[in-house]
Parts: C-alpha cells; sequence; structure tokens
C-alpha cells in the first residue's frame, strides 16, 4: 500500500475509535461484615475489623480514578465501604434500595436508568448480584471475594444501551492482590 493511501487508512481508523463512546462500569463488592451479632438485622450489619482495612486499600487502589457517580446499596456494610471509596474519588453518591438483595436483571435496570452524562459509574453493591450482572454483561465472572473491585468496559454511548454481552470485563482486583502489590 503507498505511504499516502496508508496514513489516510490509519487516519481513518483513528477517527473511528475516537467516535466509539464508551461507558466504563466498576462494580465493588461491600467489604467483610461483622456476624458477631446475629440479633441486628442484615441491612444494619457492620464492617468488621478486616472489612475495616480492606476498603481503606481499595480506597487507596482507586484514588486518582475518574468515576462520575457511586452507586451504593442502602445496607450498612456497603454504605461503609463506600465511604473512603467516594472521599478519593470526590465524586457524587447516590444510595439505592434496588441494590440490596438484587438480582442481576434488577441492577441492569439501574444500570439503564443512569444519567448519560456519567461516563464512569461504580456500583457499590452485594454478591452473587455482582457477579451474575458481571457474567451477564461479559459473557463469564471471576468469584468476587469481600471488596474485590471489577471494572468492565461497555461498548454503548447511552446506558439504556445496556444489554448481554456488551461488555468486557477489563480489570479485576481483589484485596488479597492488593496487599501483594504495596
Amino acid at each position: 500500500m503507498p505511504e499516502r493511501a496508508r496514513h489516510r487508512s490509519l487516519a481513518g481508523t483513528l477517527k473511528r475509535s475516537k467516535q466509539q463512546k464508551m461507558k466504563t462500569l466498576h462494580l465493588l463488592r461491600h467489604a467483610k461484615s461483622d456476624w458477631s451479632e446475629p440479633a441486628v438485622a442484615d441491612r444494619d450489619r457492620p464492617l468488621n475489623r478486616r472489612g475495616e482495612r480492606a476498603r481503606t486499600i481499595v480506597a487507596k487502589h482507586v484514588a486518582g480514578w475518574k468515576v462520575d457517580l457511586v452507586v451504593c446499596s442502602i445496607a450498612r456494610r456497603a454504605r461503609q465501604t463506600a465511604k473512603p471509596v467516594v472521599a478519593v474519588l470526590g465524586c457524587r453518591v447516590q444510595y439505592e434500595e434496588a441494590l440490596y438483595a438484587a438480582v442481576a436483571e434488577r441492577l441492569l435496570e439501574v444500570v439503564r436508568a443512569l444519567s448519560d452524562r456519567d461516563e464512569s459509574v461504580m456500583l457499590v453493591g452485594h454478591n452473587p448480584s455482582l457477579e451474575e450482572l458481571t457474567a451477564m454483561l461479559c459473557g463469564q465472572s471471576p468469584k468476587y471475594p469481600t471488596a474485590a473491585l471489577g471494572t468492565i468496559d461497555l461498548s454503548i454511548e447511552r446506558w439504556d444501551e445496556v444489554s448481554p454481552g456488551c461488555g468486557t470485563l477489563a480489570a479485576f482486583v481483589t484485596v488479597t492482590q492488593l496487599k501483594a502489590t504495596s
């Protein structure tokens, strides 16, 4: 291919890739909760010491990321997990009843209702729905231990376009992995 034609071809490829919009969805499972008081209602269970340490490790990991919004389950353990993460991200937070005890299809509805002004959103929720949502969007999912964080790149321009199979798991990390690299 002549040099000039090759340059035009590359320029067209770059132009198309710049035009292709993507959204990013981060999925954070709440950190380890305290089960020492069996009388405490599930949604009111706080983090245990391990969970408190884990949320700090995750917050350090995401410092400097561009996240527009954190949507968090109303469960106490999820809110406590999200608190230092939201602080380092400096973004808005929205507490959502629908993330508590949700199934993947319900999480998908929450994602589809997001504002298109937000390019990058983090959900802080629970299993098994986070694993199920990852599998729905990406075709498969790793196991999400407590405080695990997955990042899904979505080939969409608008959140209401989210559908099964439209995502790629771009990153996945556990607290154990983060501790090993620090």
